[in-house]
């Protein structure tokens, strides 16, 4: 006996169109290694305060970044031992990569 699958409704499937949507929005950041913090309690990394992308290096030397950005050019930038950096706008900056020491 054949079974039957009931057609979902368009409102359902708006539904759990906007469940999954939710979660990778709010999901992306922490699966990218990117956190939500104030600049006094920051991660080492890149990390988010107010509308400003950060990073903050946590280590004894100078690290050479690559930030790439969603709009205009890519940079660089040298992040000094144990100071944080601004990189750009939080909606603009993509991805930073640590490309060594400086």
């Amino acid at each position: 006996m054949p079974v039957k699958i009931k057609k979902p409704s368009p409102l359902a499937l708006l539904t759990v169109l906007a469940a999954v949507s939710a979660t990778l929005v709010t999901a992306a950041p922490a699966a990218a290694g990117v956190s939500e913090r104030s600049h006094l309690a920051a991660a080492c990394g890149m990390y988010r305060d107010g509308d400003a992308t950060m990073y903050k290096n946590c280590t004894g030397a100078g690290e050479n970044i690559f930030v790439t950005y969603l709009l205009g050019g890519n940079t660089y930038f040298c992040v000094p031992a144990g100071e944080s950096r601004y990189v750009g706008r939080w909606s603009n900056v993509f991805r930073v990569y640590n490309r060594g020491g400086c």
